[in-house]
Formats: C-alpha cells, structure tokens, sequence
C-alpha cells in the first residue's frame, strides 16, 4: 500500500526537494502551500493544494481529504533581518501557523510529523562543531519563532501521542544532481 505524505511548504526550495525524495520513494506527495514565498513551477510530485496555515477551515478540509500518513512541516518565513523587522509576522506565520497545524492533526488523528527547524535556535553557540546538546538561546525573532515550535512539539507528545522530529540545519543550498 503506498503511504501519502502531506508536505506543507513544498513549493519552496527545501520543500520542494523532499517532496521529490518522497516521490521519488514511492509515496504520494501532496503539497500544500500559500505560494507567498514558493514557486507553482517546483510542485512536480502530486498534487498543490493552495491554502495557508492560519486559514483552518481550509487546512482541515486538505488533511481531512488527503488522509496522510504523515505531515512534513516546511511552510515558514525564514529571513533572520527580517525577523528583526517584522517580528509579529514571524510569531503568526511560523509559530502560530504551527499550532494550527498541530491542532488540526491533533483533531484528526494524524500523530507524525517531521518539522523543519533552524540552528538558529542555538543563537551563538559556545563552540563549534555544534551539538545537539548545547543550550539553545536565540537571538533574534526567528530563530525564537522555531524555538517556540520545538517546544509545543514536546508538550503535543504526551498531552497527544504526536510523534515528531525537529530538523535543525544551516542554510540549504546546491541542486539537484540532474539540475532540475
């Protein structure tokens, strides 16, 4: 039986790429995304359903429709000065579209998730390499913003049964081998 996965995001850069990586492993790929930051042209693998997080009618009609196996969580603003900015937008888009998220997969059951998260929220490490253990203490509104998610990940386990993974990385770049 193939597994679905419901990507949030996938029309962006890293999303984008998962999404192929799932295809690509045999599952059934549904991206969905408000297109502010992605591109229509980088959903290749299944269906785009056109939504933003903070709208949860719509949000809960997708996941209630795709039935996933599991969610991978992309959809983010992710410009460090900006957050500087624009703090508010970066608390509402990320966290709060977050907790939406959650919520909606809490009230259907979906207990999966894989998030992605930032080094930002190490701030200015100790040292380098960094671990994984080392304290995690932001110093601007994003990495703040996926700090807050990480640790509505840890309350939604218990008090939910959610299962998730946070992915913390530097910057995303290069191509795909093919340069598609």
């Amino acid at each position: 039986m193939t597994k679905t996965v419901f990507v949030t995001g996938g029309a962006g850069y890293v999303g984008a790429h998962c999404c192929r990586a799932f295809a690509e492993a045999g599952w059934n790929v549904v991206t969905y995304d408000n297109l502010s930051r992605g591109w229509r042209d980088f959903v290749r693998w299944g269906p785009l359903i056109e939504g933003d997080l903070l709208d949860e009618s719509k949000l809960r009609t997708a996941l209630e429709e795709t039935q996933p196996d599991a969610v991978v969580h992309f959809a983010a603003v992710a410009y460090v000065g900006e957050s500087v900015s624009n703090p508010g937008f970066y608390y509402r888009n990320n966290t709060l579209g977050t907790l939406s998220l959650l919520t909606q997969m809490v009230a259907l059951g979906l207990d999966k998730l894989v998030f992605s998260s930032t080094c930002a929220t190490y701030g200015t490490p100790p040292s380098v390499p960094i671990t994984e253990d080392m304290p995690q203490t932001p110093i601007n509104p994003y990495g703040w913003s996926k700090l807050f998610v990480e640790r509505m990940l840890k309350d939604f386990s218990p008090a939910h049964g959610l299962r998730s993974v946070a992915l913390r990385y530097f910057n995303a770049s290069g191509a795909s081998p093919d340069g598609l």
